[in-house]
Protein backbone atom coordinates (compact mmCIF):
# COMPACT_ATOMS: atom_id res chain seq x y z
CA UNK A 1 0.00 0.00 0.00
CA UNK A 2 1.50 3.33 -1.05
CA UNK A 3 0.42 6.56 0.58
CA UNK A 4 -0.28 9.24 -2.03
CA UNK A 5 -2.38 12.00 -0.46
CA UNK A 6 -4.07 14.45 -2.81
CA UNK A 7 -5.64 16.65 -0.12
CA UNK A 8 -4.83 18.08 3.30
CA UNK A 9 -5.45 14.79 5.05
CA UNK A 10 -5.47 14.26 8.84
CA UNK A 11 -2.03 12.61 8.85
CA UNK A 12 -0.40 15.53 7.00
CA UNK A 13 -2.01 17.95 9.44
CA UNK A 14 -0.80 15.88 12.37
CA UNK A 15 2.79 15.65 11.08
CA UNK A 16 2.86 19.42 10.64
CA UNK A 17 2.66 19.75 14.41
CA UNK A 18 6.28 18.58 14.55
CA UNK A 19 7.56 21.29 12.20
CA UNK A 20 9.06 23.20 15.12
CA UNK A 21 11.53 20.37 15.70
CA UNK A 22 12.76 20.33 12.10
CA UNK A 23 15.55 22.63 11.01
CA UNK A 24 15.63 22.26 7.22
CA UNK A 25 13.39 21.39 4.29
CA UNK A 26 15.15 18.14 3.31
CA UNK A 27 14.79 16.73 6.84
CA UNK A 28 11.12 17.72 6.86
CA UNK A 29 10.59 15.88 3.57
CA UNK A 30 12.41 12.78 4.81
CA UNK A 31 10.54 12.80 8.12
CA UNK A 32 7.15 12.95 6.40
CA UNK A 33 8.16 10.21 3.95
CA UNK A 34 9.27 7.95 6.80
CA UNK A 35 5.98 8.37 8.68
CA UNK A 36 4.02 7.49 5.56
CA UNK A 37 6.36 4.57 4.86
CA UNK A 38 5.83 3.17 8.35
CA UNK A 39 2.06 3.28 7.87
CA UNK A 40 2.27 1.71 4.42
CA UNK A 41 4.66 -1.04 5.48
CA UNK A 42 3.21 -1.71 8.92
CA UNK A 43 6.81 -2.27 9.96
CA UNK A 44 9.81 -0.52 11.49
CA UNK A 45 12.29 -2.28 9.19
CA UNK A 46 14.08 0.46 7.26
CA UNK A 47 14.08 -1.31 3.90
CA UNK A 48 10.33 -1.96 4.10
CA UNK A 49 9.64 1.62 5.16
CA UNK A 50 11.58 2.94 2.16
CA UNK A 51 9.88 0.50 -0.20
CA UNK A 52 6.43 1.78 0.77
CA UNK A 53 7.31 5.46 0.47
CA UNK A 54 6.92 7.18 -2.91
CA UNK A 55 9.70 9.60 -1.97
CA UNK A 56 12.20 7.16 -0.47
CA UNK A 57 11.73 4.44 -3.08
CA UNK A 58 12.86 6.72 -5.93
CA UNK A 59 16.55 6.03 -5.30
CA UNK A 60 18.58 2.95 -4.46
CA UNK A 61 19.51 4.22 -1.00
CA UNK A 62 16.09 4.96 0.45
CA UNK A 63 16.66 2.75 3.48
CA UNK A 64 19.92 4.60 4.16
CA UNK A 65 18.00 7.87 4.41
CA UNK A 66 15.78 6.25 7.04
CA UNK A 67 18.82 4.99 8.97
CA UNK A 68 20.66 8.33 8.78
CA UNK A 69 17.68 10.24 10.16
CA UNK A 70 17.04 7.67 12.90
CA UNK A 71 20.68 7.70 14.04
CA UNK A 72 21.03 11.48 13.84
CA UNK A 73 23.52 11.60 10.97
CA UNK A 74 21.23 13.72 8.76
CA UNK A 75 19.39 15.81 11.34
CA UNK A 76 22.12 17.91 12.95
CA UNK A 77 19.99 21.05 12.52
CA UNK A 78 16.84 19.37 13.86
CA UNK A 79 15.59 18.09 17.22
CA UNK A 80 14.12 14.82 15.99
CA UNK A 81 15.55 12.70 18.78
CA UNK A 82 13.49 10.50 21.10
CA UNK A 83 13.37 13.06 23.91
CA UNK A 84 12.04 15.94 21.79
CA UNK A 85 9.68 13.75 19.75
CA UNK A 86 8.02 12.17 22.78
CA UNK A 87 7.77 15.56 24.48
CA UNK A 88 5.97 16.95 21.44
CA UNK A 89 3.74 13.86 21.31
CA UNK A 90 2.70 14.51 24.90
CA UNK A 91 2.03 18.19 24.19
CA UNK A 92 -0.12 17.34 21.15
CA UNK A 93 -2.01 14.73 23.19
CA UNK A 94 -2.81 17.23 25.95
CA UNK A 95 -3.94 19.82 23.38
CA UNK A 96 -6.27 17.33 21.71
CA UNK A 97 -7.69 15.91 24.93
CA UNK A 98 -8.36 19.42 26.26
CA UNK A 99 -10.62 20.01 23.25
CA UNK A 100 -12.77 16.97 24.03
CA UNK A 101 -16.34 17.83 25.08
CA UNK A 102 -16.32 15.07 27.69
CA UNK A 103 -15.37 15.84 31.30
CA UNK A 104 -13.70 12.50 31.90
CA UNK A 105 -10.43 11.17 30.47
CA UNK A 106 -9.58 7.49 30.77
CA UNK A 107 -5.94 6.64 31.43
CA UNK A 108 -4.58 3.35 30.11
CA UNK A 109 -1.26 2.11 31.53
CA UNK A 110 0.67 -0.11 29.14
CA UNK A 111 3.89 -1.89 30.09
CA UNK A 112 4.51 -3.70 26.80
CA UNK A 113 7.90 -5.17 25.95
CA UNK A 114 9.76 -3.96 22.88
CA UNK A 115 11.17 -7.13 21.35
CA UNK A 116 14.35 -7.08 19.26
CA UNK A 117 14.87 -10.81 18.57
CA UNK A 118 17.61 -10.30 15.98
CA UNK A 119 19.43 -7.41 17.63
CA UNK A 120 23.01 -7.92 18.75
CA UNK A 121 24.71 -4.54 19.00
CA UNK A 122 21.99 -2.26 20.43
CA UNK A 123 22.99 -0.75 23.78
CA UNK A 124 21.94 -2.33 27.06
CA UNK A 125 19.76 -5.09 25.60
CA UNK A 126 17.97 -7.09 28.25
CA UNK A 127 15.91 -10.27 28.12
CA UNK A 128 12.15 -9.99 27.55
CA UNK A 129 9.57 -12.61 26.62
CA UNK A 130 8.14 -13.05 23.15
CA UNK A 131 4.58 -14.18 22.37
CA UNK A 132 5.67 -17.80 22.91
CA UNK A 133 7.08 -16.96 26.35
CA UNK A 134 10.63 -17.45 25.10
CA UNK A 135 13.38 -15.05 26.16
CA UNK A 136 14.59 -12.71 23.41
CA UNK A 137 16.64 -9.49 23.42
CA UNK A 138 14.68 -6.30 23.90
CA UNK A 139 13.60 -3.55 26.23
CA UNK A 140 10.72 -2.75 28.52
CA UNK A 141 8.45 0.22 28.12
CA UNK A 142 6.02 2.09 30.30
CA UNK A 143 3.31 4.13 28.56
CA UNK A 144 0.20 6.02 29.61
CA UNK A 145 -2.47 6.79 27.00
CA UNK A 146 -5.26 9.31 27.55
CA UNK A 147 -8.58 8.36 25.96
CA UNK A 148 -11.96 9.97 25.35
CA UNK A 149 -14.57 9.04 22.72
CA UNK A 150 -12.97 9.94 19.40
CA UNK A 151 -9.68 11.18 20.88
CA UNK A 152 -6.56 9.58 22.27
CA UNK A 153 -3.00 10.59 22.91
CA UNK A 154 0.27 9.51 24.47
CA UNK A 155 0.76 11.19 27.85
CA UNK A 156 3.82 9.31 29.10
CA UNK A 157 6.47 7.08 27.53
CA UNK A 158 9.63 5.55 28.88
CA UNK A 159 11.81 2.90 27.28
CA UNK A 160 14.26 1.31 29.71
CA UNK A 161 16.59 -1.58 30.35
CA UNK A 162 17.66 -3.12 33.62
CA UNK A 163 21.12 -3.47 32.03
CA UNK A 164 21.66 0.29 31.79
CA UNK A 165 24.28 1.47 34.29
CA UNK A 166 22.01 4.16 35.77
CA UNK A 167 18.95 1.92 36.12
CA UNK A 168 17.39 1.89 39.59
CA UNK A 169 15.00 -0.94 40.44
CA UNK A 170 13.24 -2.55 43.35
CA UNK A 171 15.35 -5.65 42.76
CA UNK A 172 18.59 -3.76 43.36
CA UNK A 173 17.21 -2.05 46.42
CA UNK A 174 15.99 -5.37 47.81
CA UNK A 175 19.37 -6.97 47.21
CA UNK A 176 21.12 -4.03 48.85
CA UNK A 177 18.90 -4.26 51.92
CA UNK A 178 19.38 -8.05 52.27
CA UNK A 179 22.31 -7.44 54.61
CA UNK A 180 20.00 -5.49 56.94
CA UNK A 181 17.87 -8.52 57.68
CA UNK A 182 15.28 -7.93 54.96
CA UNK A 183 14.37 -10.63 52.38
CA UNK A 184 17.28 -11.10 49.99
CA UNK A 185 17.83 -12.91 46.68
CA UNK A 186 14.39 -14.49 46.29
CA UNK A 187 12.46 -11.30 46.84
CA UNK A 188 14.97 -9.45 44.69
CA UNK A 189 14.37 -11.90 41.84
CA UNK A 190 10.60 -11.57 42.17
CA UNK A 191 10.94 -7.80 42.11
CA UNK A 192 13.10 -7.99 38.99
CA UNK A 193 10.52 -10.15 37.23
CA UNK A 194 7.75 -7.59 37.53
CA UNK A 195 9.79 -4.40 37.74
CA UNK A 196 8.11 -1.51 35.93
CA UNK A 197 11.02 0.91 36.02
CA UNK A 198 11.02 2.62 39.36
CA UNK A 199 13.89 4.63 40.74
CA UNK A 200 15.10 7.33 38.42
CA UNK A 201 12.77 6.31 35.60
CA UNK A 202 9.59 7.53 37.35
Amino acid sequence: MEWNPTWENPLTSYVKQFDGLIGDRRTAKTFGAIVKGIIGAGSLICQQIAGQSAELSKGKKGSQRVIRLATGQSRQRSELDAEHLTKRLREVAVEQLEQAPEDEVWLIADSSDLRKPYAEAMPYLMQVRDLDEQLVPGYRTLNVIGLTPGRRGLLYHRLFSSQAPDFGSRAKRSAASAGDGEPGPKSAQRAQDDDLAVGQWL
